[in-house]
Parts: C-alpha cells; structure tokens; sequence
C-alpha cells in the first residue's frame, strides 16, 4: 500500500491532504487533521444520498452479497496490519488480534442474509391479497468511538450494507492508522459502487453532530447488531394491496 496524507474516502476519491490522489492508501499520523469534520460529513451524506438514487445498489441483492463477499476476504487479508494497528490503539495485542479476525466472517454472515431476504404476503380479506414488502431506508449514518473500532462499525456497516442502504461512517481521530487501512479496504472492493460507503475522519466530533441533526439520516447504534434482526434497523416496510386487475400501493 502507498503512503499519503489522504484522510477521508468520499465517492471513490481520497480526500484530505495535499498528497491524497485516487486509489492512494493513506496512513496518516494519529490525531492528524486535513480537513473540517463538518464539510467532511456533509460532502459524504451528499455523495451517499446520489448514490442511493443513482446506482443499482438497493434494487441488486446479487450485487450486495458479491460485494459484503468481497469485502470479507480483503479484511481477511488485511487482518494482520489491522492487528497491528488496533494494538498501537490500546495497548492490548491479544484483543486486537480477535477485533481483526472477527470482522470477516461477520461480513460473510450478513452476504448470507442477502440472498434469503424476503417480504410477506397473505389475504387481506375476500378477493384481495397484500404484500409487505421491504425496502432500504435510503443513508445511514455510523459513529465509530474510540475502542474496538473495527468491529464496532462492522456491527453497522454489514447489515445496512445488506439491507441495501448507503452510509456515511466517521471514524475517530485517535485511531487514524486503522481508519486508512479500513478506508483502503473500501478503495480496494472492485464492486461496490462509488458513493456507497464514505469515511472520514475527525476529531472534534463536529462531523458526527452534523449526521445525527440530518432529519432523513437515521444514524446506526455503535455495535447494536442483533444478528438477522440487525436489518430490521435499516429497512422500511411498504405495503401493496393486490385486487383482481388492479396493484395499489
């Protein structure tokens, strides 16, 4: 992996310090700062909000399982930088060694939700049947701390990858080495589409206030995951009356 300056990953771009270029992976000092957390967070929600209406992303399971696949086996190959990184974090090699190790088959668990995702449907009453369907609820946002950071946003990404969102992740300052590492994960994941997933970096927390005050951005719970039930986070329901002839939502 290249060395460089860039911060933030926003639509398929490195965005940060004066030696980020596309496709460069950056390994910035912890705590450095290239940019305002808040103009970080809202080019990101943008970037993601265009994706969400702009790419196949919600409509293609196929493509969402591939990717979160993807995804899984370059955190696996990863896994020992990311150990090494979490380890300077905290201190605790160990600890570290299982964040890192746990990540990829988390991502595999939920690439298996994908395909077997599902909606309802029954008889509404004599002659009339309706269907509940799911859809993704557009961009989320994820908060990252401090401590296990790796796995903690795994927890959220995964399922509101799986569930056909979009999102926006802050990642803490403190742990900057591992977010370059994760960010050069989402550089390096060939099918997941630009806009997608977006970092940044900050260390004020400005970025983060401005994502849980953007009213349609429902912002993920740290490490929440609830297995299957995760999605049910990052999913609506509609419902579709069907009467002989006539569909209406």
């Amino acid at each position: 992996m290249t060395t460089g300056t860039a911060l933030h990953w926003i639509d398929g771009t490195w965005v940060g310090g004066p030696g980020g270029r596309d496709g460069a992976a950056a390994c910035p000092a912890p705590g450095e700062q290239g940019a305002d957390g808040r103009e970080m967070a809202a080019r990101a929600l943008a970037a993601a909000r265009r994706a969400f209406g702009e790419t196949r992303w919600k409509d293609d399971r196929h493509l969402r399982a591939r990717t979160l696949h993807e995804m899984a086996d370059l955190f696996a190959t990863r896994r020992g930088q990311l150990a090494d990184a979490l380890a300077q974090v905290d201190g605790n090699r160990r600890r570290a060694r299982f964040e890192a190790e746990t990540v990829p088959s988390r991502l595999r668990y939920f690439a298996s939700l994908v395909r077997t995702e599902h909606g309802r449907a029954l008889e509404a009453a004599p002659g009339q049947g309706s269907l509940v369907l799911r859809r993704p609820r557009g961009v989320v946002g994820i908060v990252v701390p401090r401590r296990s950071p790796v796995v903690l946003l795994v927890c959220s990404l995964a399922p509101a990858l799986a569930a056909g969102t979009t999102s926006v992740v802050r990642m803490p300052g403190q742990t900057a080495r591992v977010n370059a590492l994760v960010f050069g994960i989402f550089s390096e994941t060939e099918s997941l589409p630009r806009g997608v997933v977006n970092g940044f970096t900050e260390d004020d927390g400005a970025g983060a206030r401005y994502l849980v005050a953007a009213a349609d951005v429902p912002c993920a719970p740290d490490g929440a995951a609830r297995e299957a039930s995760a999605m049910d986070d990052f999913v609506e329901c509609e419902r579709v009356t069907i009467t002989p002839g006539t569909i209406q939502r």
